[in-house]
């Protein structure tokens, strides 16, 4: 009875403490690139090149060294071979029997595959690739692919049905990737990176191991120009984002949670309301400039209703209108605020303090938007700083 009475209190000091409003305001705002460029190079071109000729040249000297390896061994196997069937055959001749039942088996020379030679000739392109902000054009940022060897090519199967039903399912993993080089006109390399990724393709379902050896025998030049195509193409596509974040300025959408407070007893939270439809209508401006210049006084004045509010704030009484709670879920207002405004030392200062309350809606909340923060700062200090 006495934990049903305490757990029924701790209802009800949830139910009657002021309830924080949670709202999200959607608003644009253009994703600056994190290498800013000057605006007289803000076009792009692309060029794909292959780089295999070195992979090619150790190919053909490993296949070289293991053919040489395997005609020696036949040579001294032979060597032996003709010596014993000379001293058969010396028998054979003396005692007029036949040997044939000793005769050793007669050495065979080893297969040595002729490697497939990677194609130095490319009809990979990187068609639909855009920077945003920027047009095509010749007289600004090249960005170079150099597409690398395949490699790490591995096969594999699964054993699925049974008896009569058996079948063999085989895929393939491989790697190819590309050098990706953003060069400015004075052919300085102001962005590299490697693009591309392990790929799986499947290869179809064979009744046995022997008859996917076959179709790999008679297929393997095909099979292997395939996935290099395919794993070139992949290669530049899967680029695209990776260029546009460091060099793009990329429209996009912010769907931020910002804090009122419903009313509770006989407290007026008019000027929370007030604080709250201000943010509102300012970061519906900030998409409207690159430097949010267009949004920066009706920001200013935001942060100020809200800095006001925060006068009266009391983090050791409850029960004030102002209390711990309330202030922690302004404190992650102003932390928005501020980085819209590009005051990052100041939206620091609201992380730092919101992380240290005790309030665990707001620290859960300010913990999730750290990421986006630095990545906002990182962004303007490239652009502004």
């Amino acid at each position: 009875m006495k934990k049903i009475m305490v757990l029924a209190c701790l209802i009800s000091l949830q139910v009657t403490g002021q309830n924080i409003d949670d709202n999200f305001v959607n608003f644009n705002y253009t994703q600056l690139p994190l290498i800013s460029v000057d605006e007289s190079l803000r076009s792009y071109r692309f060029e794909v090149v292959t780089d295999v000729e070195g992979a090619n040249m150790d190919s053909t000297a490993t296949y070289q060294i293991r053919l040489d390896n395997a005609v020696s061994i036949y040579q001294k196997r032979m060597d032996t071979w003709l010596s014993k069937m000379s001293l058969i055959q010396q028998q054979e001749n003396a005692t007029g029997a036949s040997q044939s039942a000793n005769y050793p088996p007669k050495p065979s020379l080893e297969l040595v595959v002729k490697p497939v030679q990677h194609t130095v000739t490319t009809n990979a392109s990187a068609e639909g690739i855009k920077i945003s902000g920027f047009n095509e054009g010749d007289n600004g940022l090249l960005v170079r692919y150099t597409l690398l060897p395949i490699k790490n090519v591995k096969f594999s199967y699964s054993k699925k049905g049974e008896a009569a039903n058996t079948k063999y399912d085989y895929k393939c993993s491989y790697m190819l990737q590309a050098k990706m080089e953003v060069i400015d006109p004075n052919n300085t390399v102001l962005f590299e990176k490697m693009v591309g990724r392990a790929k799986t393709k499947g290869l179809g379902k064979y009744k046995s191991t022997y008859d996917f050896a076959k179709w790999y025998m008679n297929n393997r030049e095909t099979f292997y120009a395939q996935i290099e195509s395919e794993g070139r193409k992949a290669a530049i596509a899967g680029s695209g984002s990776a260029l546009d974040n460091q060099f793009g300025y990329i429209n996009k959408n912010r769907k931020a949670e910002i804090y009122s407070v419903k009313k509770y007893k006989d407290y007026d939270y008019t000027d929370v309301v007030m604080a709250y439809n201000q943010t509102t209508e300012a970061l519906l401006k900030v998409g409207n400039d690159r430097d949010r210049s267009g949004a920066m006084d009706d920001l200013e004045e935001a942060r100020e209703m809200w800095l006001k509010i925060l006068e009266e704030s009391n983090l050791q009484n409850k029960k004030e209108r102002i209390n711990a709670k309330i202030s922690a879920m302004i404190w992650c207002n102003l932390a928005e605020i501020a980085v819209w405004m590009a005051d990052f030392n100041e939206a620091d200062n609201q992380v730092s303090k919101t992380m240290n309350s005790g309030i665990m809606k707001a620290k859960s909340h300010i913990k999730g938007e750290k990421s986006f923060y630095a990545d906002q700062k990182n962004r303007w200090n490239a652009n502004f700083e």
